[in-house]
């Protein structure tokens, strides 16, 4: 089974090692340039190129050394000795050696990411003019994040433990009910407590944009509390809307750039979008995909992890042992990368259906596609991305197709 582990991560970094050059070359057909080219210039496909070919290398060296970790720490033994070193020092308390562990595990990570993110968070962002952050509010930032970070990370650790523990039988079930749950709460919470750490934001000022929007929600019966424009401009230039919570309590949350960015015809455009994400029940869908999906992963987990018990090859004891998490984030991360693919599939399927709804609610294919084309060139987006890159890694359609669905639209 380590063997059995070991070599899949490295088919696994074979066809990374792919797709990374598959995405840096993109769809170099003529045919594909002429299609963009009824919409944009050279210049705007050079600089989608330029984008997301920029930190090629970088990127490969981090998830290198990513999985170089992982691998050291379940392999090597690693885990286990500094589980047994965490027991002597808390006197054999098995959920202060837990949450010691997981608070190691996830500072190391954090500080080795640190250098990279600074190069794509803060250095290309910046040379692409997209981050307002100076180095000081970047730091701030991401101390931020690392608490709430260490915090979320510690009370799912911890969960996760406990229930392996205590359910030996029924763990497989338990797990991913508890993940539905908590991500059914986290999607009503997540405006409520994290938004605010990290944004001002206000009620927008009645005018016709306002009356726009609630005429929209009409349509479909949506019954809004308020609508709330986020100050976005205080991190970045990129632009986004969304809605939020269940039942009479949901709300519209604008970014300040987008306001700025686009005419009332185009936000109308882009919030009909995400009434259709609500129409269609998405967010749901999604939560309880993930469900089945981390239930799939739970047997095959079960199963690997008992085979690996009785070869005993890998310093291994429980699975509810802190010094087994390394091996689950392997088996799990193996996983989420084969079923990538059709998680991002049934994405573009869920997108393309808010994007009909969009145009059935608005009927207004121009702000549609001008809305496209305006989001695409502030984005900076891959306009000529390679067709296996778009099938394996995109959860969104790509801007051509979005444009060619809107200008076949009819009413």
């Amino acid at each position: 089974m380590k063997k059995a582990l070991f070599f899949a991560y490295l088919i696994k970094l074979v066809f990374i090692f792919i797709l990374k050059y598959l995405s840096y070359v993109g769809d170099t057909s003529t045919e594909s340039e002429e299609n963009i080219l009824r919409y944009f210039t050279i210049e705007d496909i050079k600089i989608g190129e330029e984008y997301s070919r920029k930190g090629f290398l970088i990127s490969i060296i981090s998830n290198l050394i990513d999985i170089s970790i992982l691998l050291s720490l379940t392999f090597l033994g690693y885990a286990k000795k500094l589980e047994d070193y965490l027991q002597i020092k808390t006197k054999n308390s098995f959920f202060l050696t837990s949450i010691l562990f997981i608070t190691i595990c996830y500072t190391i990570n954090f500080v080795i990411d640190l250098p990279f993110s600074y190069y794509f968070e803060f250095l290309l962002e910046h040379q692409f003019g997209f981050s307002n952050l100076n180095i000081t509010s970047w730091l701030i930032l991401n101390l931020k994040n690392f608490i709430l970070g260490l915090f979320g990370v510690i009370l799912t650790g911890l969960g996760l433990i406990y229930i392996l523990k205590f359910f030996i039988k029924s763990w497989i079930f338990l797990v991913p009910v508890a993940s539905i749950i908590f991500g059914l709460i986290l999607s009503v919470a997540f405006p409520i407590l994290i938004t605010p750490l990290y944004y001002d934001y206000s009620e927008i000022e009645n005018g016709t944009l306002k009356d726009k929007i609630l005429i929209l929600c009409e349509k479909e019966k949506i019954s809004i509390t308020n609508v709330y424009i986020i100050n976005e401009s205080e991190y970045s230039n990129h632009t986004n809307a969304y809605f939020t919570g269940w039942g009479k309590d949901r709300k519209i949350f604008l970014y300040d750039t987008l306001i700025k960015n686009h005419t009332e015809e185009e936000i109308i455009s882009i919030l009909g979008h995400e009434i259709g994400h609500w129409k269609y029940n998405h967010q749901i869908k999604d939560i309880l995909f993930s469900g089945i999906i981390l239930f799939i992963g739970c047997i095959i987990t079960k199963k690997i992890f008992e085979l690996s018990l009785i070869q005993n090859k890998m310093n291994l004891e429980f699975i509810y042992s802190p010094s087994s998490i390394p091996i689950l984030i392997l088996i799990f991360g193996l996983l989420n990368f084969i079923n990538s693919p059709i998680e991002n599939y049934l994405s573009r399927n869920d997108e393309t259906e808010a994007d009909r709804e969009a145009l059935i609610l608005t009927n207004d294919k121009e702000s549609f596609i001008s809305t496209e084309i305006k989001m695409a060139r502030d984005n900076k987006s891959r306009l000529n991305p390679h067709p296996i890159i778009e099938w394996f890694y995109y959860s969104h359609p790509k801007t051509l197709d979005r444009i060619n669905l809107a200008e076949n639209f009819k009413k």
